[in-house]
């Protein structure tokens, strides 16, 4: 199981899904019809869907060119032990070096080396998406090619649960390798809806490679928009559409995998609780600062006493602050920290890769982040025209760290 797949494990994926409605009824601002763009009234479920579809489509394209896609592969290709042994036939020492690559936090889960015309090894998981292939060179001479991928069938099934909150069925030559929801495929193909129990849901697909060769296709079952939906432009749906993904981003933040780390790290942390027992405050602050630069926190503060005792992490601006008690091994409680792993900059940017529109993170006047800098004002919902271009708004309430208001807005050209 890739790393992200690992993000089931989060705090997030306990709410993700009863969040659907409560978005879209209240915690989106909707605008009035984007200026004077008509209602897009029988659009509304298509363009919604195709909002969804193309946040699918965009993950997945990250992971086969994305960064993270990139770094294995240049890990790879200037690996000299891997490219000897494939040189040489080696299959032994192409297993111990693919053993190395797999494990080594490259997020690698699945590679196959061929050398001398066959396949010399095959090692990680038997369900695999989005290969990505390369060659083996000794001074400059091909002596092998690879394929590997960094995401597997179901951290992607994961990923879009989390971040768009569909179910999805997937298949290959016809036969159901993975789904969600029990639906047929038969049922599908070529649907524009489907009903499944007592729950209605659009209908997209879309293709992926499957591991090593082939195209895997993919159901998304969308749950519609909101009835509401309708009285607005098609531009504002989609708008609201991407805020959806870019609120669901957001909350990744407060309960991601990140944040499982940095509780485990919180709860292990037997130096800060003896220093906070022993009434040690400089000992506290050390202990926070190693912690920091151990990694896995943007910002941490401990306070006991009723006071702030040491803080240490970024100087930029940081969101979605994470409070935890600090107790004793007796339940006392010693103090508490307050954390984050996000900064508006790392948030704003992926929100952006999601979403493919301009995101930008403000308090108050102050823009915090961004895909540029944005006009003074904005409206939380509704038409904007910015340096000629017009764009539907919709928007949603975040906090700073280590505290204050701040609002993610979220801006569809329209264009889009």
């Amino acid at each position: 199981m890739s790393p992200r797949a690992r993000h089931a494990t989060s705090l997030l994926a306990l709410g993700a899904i009863a969040a659907i409605v409560a978005l879209f009824v209240g915690g989106i601002s909707s605008g009035g019809g984007g200026g004077a763009a008509p209602p897009c009234g029988a659009a509304t479920a298509a363009t919604y869907k195709a909002s969804a579809l193309s946040v699918a489509l965009r993950v997945a394209a990250g992971e086969r060119d994305g960064g993270a896609v990139h770094r294995a592969l240049h890990t790879i290709e200037t690996d000299r032990v891997l490219a000897r042994a494939a040189a040489a036939g080696d299959a032994a020492a192409v297993h111990s070096e693919l053993l190395v690559l797999l494990y080594n936090h490259m997020h690698i889960v699945r590679m196959r080396v061929v050398g001398n015309g066959r396949v010399l090894d095959d090692l990680g998981g038997p369900l695999v998406l989005a290969p990505v292939g390369g060659s083996l060179r000794l001074g400059g001479r091909v002596v092998g090619s690879f394929v590997m991928s960094i995401q597997d069938d179901l951290g992607y099934r994961l990923l879009l649960s989390r971040l768009i909150g569909v179910h999805t069925v997937m298949t290959y030559h016809g036969r159901t390798l993975m789904r969600d929801i029990a639906v047929s495929p038969r049922r599908l193909g070529g649907a524009a809806s489907v009903r499944v129990g007592d729950r209605s849901y659009l209908v997209a697909q879309l293709t992926v490679g499957h591991f090593p060769q082939g195209q895997l296709r993919v159901y998304l079952l969308v749950h519609p928009p909101a009835a509401s939906l309708a009285r607005v432009s098609c531009a504002q749906v989609r708008a609201d559409a991407m805020a959806y993904v870019a609120r669901r981003a957001y909350d990744e933040a407060l309960g991601g995998q990140q944040i499982v780390h940095a509780l485990d790290a919180i709860t292990g942390a037997s130096a800060l609780r003896a220093a906070l027992a022993a009434g040690d405050d400089a000992a506290a602050a050390r202990a926070v600062r190693e912690m920091v630069r151990s990694g896995g926190f943007a910002g941490l503060q401990v306070f006991t006493r009723g006071h702030l005792v040491a803080a240490a992490g970024s100087s930029r601006a940081l969101l979605a602050p994470v409070s935890l008690p600090l107790k004793d091994a007796s339940g006392h409680l010693l103090g508490r920290a307050l954390f984050t792993a996000q900064s508006a900059h790392g948030y704003a940017d992926l929100a952006h890769s999601l979403t493919g529109v301009p995101v930008l993170v403000r308090s108050g006047a102050s823009q915090l982040a961004g895909t540029f800098p944005g006009p003074p004002s904005l409206p939380s919902a509704g038409s904007l025209l910015y340096k000629g271009v017009r764009y539907s708004v919709a928007s949603f309430a975040g906090e700073r760290f280590p505290s204050g208001p701040l609002r993610v807005y979220v801006l569809n050209p329209a264009t889009s």
